[in-house]
């Protein structure tokens, strides 16, 4: 007989380990598994916040602080690039076309932009054009997709409104032109008998005609590039950083106007027609009103130009006198009056909502999911009438710990 000692008595029974089969392949141990596989992550699909145009960069997928900062760069050497393309490419066309032209710039007497002379007209518009491609080359490059969040908060040009907002564009500027060329003989009478550009025996109505017909072709692209960098890529990389979107209207619109050579008076028009061009492209959610506004502005004062009605066929840094800023006054007023009226009664909408993916820390490999907390079991009741679900508040992500989530 044996005796059992306190140890054996205390101890739990051990299971010993099977003795291994006949035949049977002996399996690896597991290794231990890394603490970066531990703490693994996931990602989610949230939605951003409503989002109004100047602040579209913000939906963009990875954002970071500093990407809209790299676009602006990456934009400007897109564009150099294609400068010097276009300059290289324009030069065994201008000494076919117009030999005497480069050296007339470089002596000083001719104009850059000159409608007696249509390769110079050629070629400033596409010097200006190219910056589309090159606006959109670095949102390709930054991955910030789709890149038609620089026209608008539907991702894409509105056609319908824009070919509306032509219309208004047309009545607009009639107004602006009628009202300052009045202004201009009130506050001027002598401009009435100025001598006209086309009464100098040097006039070409030819280049005049090819000048238009470039003009006509080039114009409305020319003016949606400077649309898309002044209101569009400025005013989207600054409202990424501020919420607030008079920083974002008024500083593009300081370089727009002094991106242009005209004198007091013309910088102040073209000061004011940047603005309300910015504020528009903010309240409609979208560039279509500032080029439609742009495009016609431009046609008109080409025409002028070009069929020698104004006192030159160069772009010069005369502009009118104040009758042009009083026309302009008039006019613009008149086209956010339409404007606004148009786009109320269209129902378009003016902000964004985009899908992003988060990253989460996700449960430890092996850990056993958390259970959600059941639900009380409450008596039976009369029939309630069913409550929309709410909005998710700006800025909040709606998960399932909290009872719901996005699809």
């Amino acid at each position: 007989m044996t005796s059992s000692t306190p140890s054996d008595l205390n101890s739990a029974p051990q299971d010993s380990p099977a003795p291994p089969q006949p035949g049977a392949t002996p399996q690896p141990a597991q290794p231990a598994m890394p603490q970066w596989a531990a703490q693994r992550r996931v990602w989610r699909t949230v939605e951003t916040e409503p989002l109004e145009y100047h602040r579209l960069l913000r939906g963009t997928a990875g954002y970071r602080w500093w990407k809209p900062l790299l676009l602006l760069l990456l934009s400007g050497v897109y564009f150099g690039v294609f400068t010097v393309v276009v300059g290289f490419a324009s030069i065994p066309l201008m000494m076919w076309l117009d030999p005497s032209y480069l050296n007339d710039i470089a002596a000083g007497t001719g104009e850059i932009l000159d409608t007696q002379r249509p390769v110079s007209v050629f070629v400033s518009l596409v010097s200006i054009i190219v910056m589309i491609p090159a606006v959109m080359l670095a949102m390709l490059s930054m991955g910030m997709r789709p890149v038609g969040r620089i026209w608008s908060v539907a991702g894409r040009m509105r056609w319908g409104l824009f070919g509306k907002l032509m219309g208004v564009a047309v009545a607009s500027v009639v107004v602006m032109n009628l009202v300052g060329i009045v202004a201009g003989l009130v506050l001027d009478p002598a401009t009435a008998s100025a001598p006209l550009a086309s009464q100098d025996d040097s006039f070409s109505w030819q280049l005049a005609g090819i000048s238009m017909l470039l003009v006509l072709l080039l114009v409305p692209f020319q003016a949606a590039a400077e649309e898309v960098v002044f209101r569009g890529l400025f005013m989207q990389v600054l409202g990424s950083w501020v919420k607030n979107p008079w920083l974002a209207i008024l500083l593009p619109t300081l370089g727009f106007a002094a991106a242009h050579i005209y004198d007091m008076w013309g910088l102040a028009a073209v000061g004011l027609m940047g603005g309300v061009a910015a504020w528009l492209s903010w309240r409609t959610g979208g560039l279509e009103a500032a080029i439609a506004i742009h495009i016609v502005n431009n046609l008109i004062a080409f025409g002028f130009m070009a069929a020698g009605l104004a006192g030159s066929t160069a772009q010069t840094e005369s502009s009118g006198g104040a009758g042009t800023l009083i026309g302009e006054i008039a006019g613009l007023g008149t086209f956010i009056w339409l404007t606004l009226i148009v786009f109320r009664r269209g129902g378009y909408g003016r902000q964004r909502i985009d899908l992003v993916n988060i990253e989460m820390p996700a449960a430890p490999a092996g850990a056993a999911p958390m259970a959600a907390p059941a639900a009380p079991i409450a008596a039976p009741a009369a029939p309630v009438a069913p409550v929309a679900t709410p909005t998710p508040e700006v800025g909040t992500e709606t998960t399932p710990e909290n009872g719901s989530s996005h699809a």
